[in-house]
């Protein structure tokens, strides 16, 4: 059975047909709220749990949180988006690979999206029961879906250790905890969400929670939602693989990538991957499919969209890395940042470098597209 809004079309350059509206179920919308420490609509089996001190503290402690980096960071790339992305960015299949649970970023540079793929080597995750969260151990439950996600809101990537040391609290066994947070808090409403797995034509399946296995197949969570205030149902997908040398015998994800529509990118705090020559699968289906990839230095190699024509626009200041990346200083990007008035200027900080250092981004366009 697929189940992705728009994952069934086989042509990748037509719109897909239109889906069935997927029948709401609201757990996780009420989970979403309760995680994020919004109050909870009218029969939300967490209303009695708001009432208590703890799950009030942490209301206000990621009220705080979230409006800092909505400041900060967020809403800076969301005026940028709307100048240099309007007409570019509109509608559509995006993929993030190498995301994490990162909705915030995806959604901002891509907001009119209908169908989000984001790809990691975390696991999809479940969420608790309402029945599981007790007064007494409530307070540190909620502090590890905030340690959780502060590198994000804080430096605009999720740091991986972090992460996994969350994964072994008892709040969250994986990213669908996170995932659900942050939609809410970035003007979501979740209709529903199922775990899938690809077969080996690339074809999403539905799977039961205790099919999930560790490292067997790509599984995942798909979430259907609508943005606040709209009807139409869109979709956030998440997988768990290997977007490496297992690309070279597993093509399940990009067969699936072939059903969609031709994809706009995003990369960020890629950790230069896409550098290597274990990842060259990947690399050379985002430079022959993608139409548009938003990246900031550590994704696609510059020296790449030379080589195959790409449209390369520069943003903000280049840098050599900082470590543990310093050896990834790309000589020709250099040498553009230097040209002058070839860069245009860019008023906020994305990746490794924020809040430490000038910071990168290129918007790349696929040559006659």
């Amino acid at each position: 059975m697929c189940i992705a809004l728009g994952g069934c079309s086989s042509a990748k350059t037509e719109a897909p047909a239109a889906a069935p509206r997927i029948p709401r179920d609201r757990t996780f919308n009420d989970a979403a709220r309760f995680l994020a420490g919004l109050a909870g609509e009218a029969g939300s089996p967490y209303l009695q749990l708001e009432k208590l001190e703890a799950w009030q503290s942490h209301a206000k402690d990621f009220e705080t949180a979230f409006k800092r980096s909505d400041d900060r960071l967020l809403r800076p790339v969301r005026e940028f988006q709307a100048r240099e992305l309007k007409g570019a960015a509109t509608g559509g299949f995006v993929y993030y690979p190498f995301s994490g649970p990162d909705v915030l970023y995806v959604q901002s540079f891509y907001p009119a999206a209908k169908h989000y793929l984001l790809c990691g080597l975390e696991r999809p995750g479940s969420i608790l029961a309402p029945a599981s969260f007790h007064s007494e151990t409530l307070g540190s439950q909620l502090t590890g879906i905030r340690q959780g996600s502060a590198s994000l809101l804080h430096r605009s990537f999720f740091i991986t250790n972090e992460m996994s040391e969350q994964f072994r609290g008892q709040l969250m066994d994986g990213l669908l905890p996170v995932a659900l947070m942050l939609m809410a808090r970035s003007g979501n409403t979740i209709d529903n969400m199922r775990y899938l797995t690809l077969d080996e034509s690339g074809r999403p399946v539905e799977i039961a929670k205790t099919e999930e296995t560790r490292g067997a197949q790509p599984d995942g969570f798909e979430i259907v939602f609508r943005r606040n205030g709209e009807d139409e149902q869109r979709t956030l997908t998440y997988l768990r693989l290997d977007m490496g040398l297992a690309l070279k015998e597993d093509s399940a994800l990009l067969k699936y990538l072939g059903s969609q529509q031709r994809p706009r990118i995003l990369l960020k705090s890629a950790s230069f991957l896409l550098h290597s020559k274990n990842f060259s699968v990947m690399r050379n289906y985002l430079l022959k499919n993608a139409d548009l990839i938003v990246q900031d230095d550590s994704g696609i190699p510059y020296y790449s969209y030379r080589e195959h024509n790409w449209t390369v626009d520069l943003y903000g200041q280049y840098r050599q890395p900082g470590p543990p990346f310093t050896g990834r200083l790309q000589q020709d990007l250099l040498d553009a940042y230097a040209v002058a008035g070839r860069v245009k200027e860019k008023n906020f900080s994305m990746g490794y470098g924020t809040g430490l250092r000038p910071t990168t981004l290129l918007i790349a366009r696929h040559p006659g597209r």
